[in-house]
């Protein structure tokens, strides 16, 4: 009885197959795709108003006012589906140029400030940059279990959809999608590595571009992609350097269904080193060590030599050098924008109703974030091609680069930012903190007396910096408005024994335990 099942389940689905490729090759559609994700979001349309949003709560007291607040809106809006509103007090202290009338008490000045640094850059951090680093969250269900809104019964109805739901993607989109993938990534594998064996250079490039673009169609077609290209005018052709906003690992995928682009990366090994081997014998791309990527000069020179050789293929570069959640765009390292004078800005927006094309490479693997793709509804992508920008005169990378990413921003509906995307991963820097620090002395420059300050103004200073946030709020507690400054100052220093007797012995503590390492503390 199977196998009467299989023979008769077999020519239809090698005919779909064969059907999907054919169409993939040249980049056709019958327009399945499209209707089928537009029945998907108007299932997710009807059933999110099947979700008792009108039963949450939501904190209108005004004490809260200027605190993080969640706003529901459709992931087509422009910016961003969270949402949070913060007061400008502190961005106005630390930018303002105006000079407050009269000197005010030095000590009070930094007392408060500490409070508006305490709460504010807290929320600045938490909106601007770590919701740019996780999933965006959607404001009803997609039917699949990667958002807040996991499986939760709600009504038979939505739950038999579910159900339905998991069978299709799980039982006939995967099977069908791993076999589109398989060709598209044998096919790109086999032309590259024969076309590699053409010795004439003019018809070894011109069958590579054409193979690569007919592979990542069909590698694209396995996520059920779908593809909206504007202005494509606007084009890189030969040389030069694209630059476009980063989300995932398969923009490059995506990018590469409509242009060739040579690429730039470091060597990896595995599955990854043996597509770039593929990659680089058809076509010159640029991989380079991983002891080669600490010296920027180098890679410079050869990123010089690419781009201004016109036979050569465009060069995608992301010069966020990191995944952000496709809500905004993040600053761009200035390197890429040192190299040439002109860049193609390329803007890329996915639709994360069907899918979130994010990877929290934080959280997830490479192969666990193509299963996710495969295992998506689909994904659906805007690419708008922006006209070329050049280097104005006596204008620096760093300006350059902004303004480039300005106009992405812009252009993909993103939320621009200044903050340095590696944050993901690393501390902040040095040089921002000074930044900063020297900021916040200016504005104490601007509104107070601390270029004249005393002995006993510096010693208070010191000890507003060493105390705990438990001494701190105790100090603000004896603090009173009618004090003047030299009342204020010697309330400060009267807190110095007790600051100083802590410090001695945290750092007795500390010496005895590197006297005796394995001695143990009675608890």
């Amino acid at each position: 009885m199977f196998g009467i099942l299989l023979l008769l389940l077999v020519p239809p689905v090698v005919l779909l197959l064969i059907v999907v490729i054919i169409l993939a090759t040249f980049g056709k559609s019958l327009g399945i795709r499209e209707f089928y994700a537009d029945v998907l979001l108007r299932i997710f349309e009807w059933g999110s108003s099947a979700y008792p949003i009108n039963e949450i709560e939501y904190e209108t007291d005004e004490t809260l006012e200027g605190t993080t607040r969640l706003r529901r809106s459709s992931s087509s809006d422009i910016g961003t589906l969270i949402v949070r509103e913060k007061s400008e007090a502190l961005e106005s202290k630390l930018y303002g140029n105006e000079i407050e009338p009269g000197n005010q008490k030095t000590v009070r000045v930094i007392v408060n400030d500490s409070l508006d640094f305490i709460t504010e850059w807290k929320a600045i951090i938490e909106d601007q940059v770590t919701s740019r680093f996780k999933a965006e969250q959607l404001p009803s269900w997609n039917l699949l279990t990667r958002t807040r809104f996991s499986f939760q019964y709600i009504s038979w109805k939505l739950t038999t959809l579910w159900v339905g739901g998991f069978f299709l993607r799980y039982f006939v989109l995967v099977p069908l999608r791993t076999a589109v993938f398989g060709v598209g990534f044998f096919m790109m594998v086999i032309t590259c590595f024969t076309i590699g064996l053409i010795p004439h250079q003019g018809t070894r490039k011109w069958l590579y571009r054409h193979a690569m673009l007919m592979s990542m169609r069909i590698v694209a077609r396995s996520f059920s992609s779908i593809i909206r290209y504007h202005d494509q005018e606007n084009r890189a052709d030969r040389g030069g350097i694209c630059v476009a906003n980063h989300t995932s690992p398969i923009d490059v995928l995506i990018l590469s269904t409509d242009n060739c682009y040579a690429m730039i990366g470091q060597k990896q090994g595995g599955i990854l080193g043996f597509m770039q081997t593929a990659l680089s014998r058809g076509e010159h791309h640029i991989w380079f060590e991983r002891s080669e990527a600490n010296d920027r000069k180098q890679v410079t020179e050869r990123l010089k030599e690419h781009t201004n050789d016109e036979s050569k293929l465009p060069i995608i570069i992301f010069p966020e050098g990191t995944c952000i959640n496709n809500t905004g765009v993040m600053m761009f390292k200035k390197g890429s924008f040192e190299i040439g004078s002109t860049i193609y800005p390329i803007a890329m927006k996915y639709d994360s109703r069907l899918t979130d094309a994010f990877w929290n490479s934080s959280e997830q693997s490479y192969g666990e974030y193509l299963w996710r793709m495969m295992t998506s509804w689909a994904i659906i992508c805007d690419i708008w091609y922006l006209p070329k920008m050049t280097k104005q005169e006596g204008e620096d990378a760093i300006a350059f680069a902004r303004r480039v990413k300005r106009a992405i921003a812009q252009k993909g509906g993103l939320v621009d930012l200044e903050w340095d995307g590696m944050l993901k991963r690393e501390r902040v820097s040095s040089k921002l903190v000074q930044l900063h620090q020297k900021r916040y002395f200016e504005r104490l420059q601007r509104t107070t007396s601390i270029n004249t300050i005393g002995e006993e103004q510096s010693e208070a200073l010191q000890l507003m910096q060493q105390m705990t946030e438990e001494e701190r709020s105790l100090l603000l507690k004896e603090l009173d408005d009618t004090m003047d400054e030299a009342t204020l100052v010697k309330k400060v220093n009267e807190y110095g024994p007790v600051v100083r007797k802590r410090l001695q012995s945290s750092t007795a503590s500390n010496h005895s335990q590197l006297s005796n390492p394995g001695e143990k503390k009675d608890l």
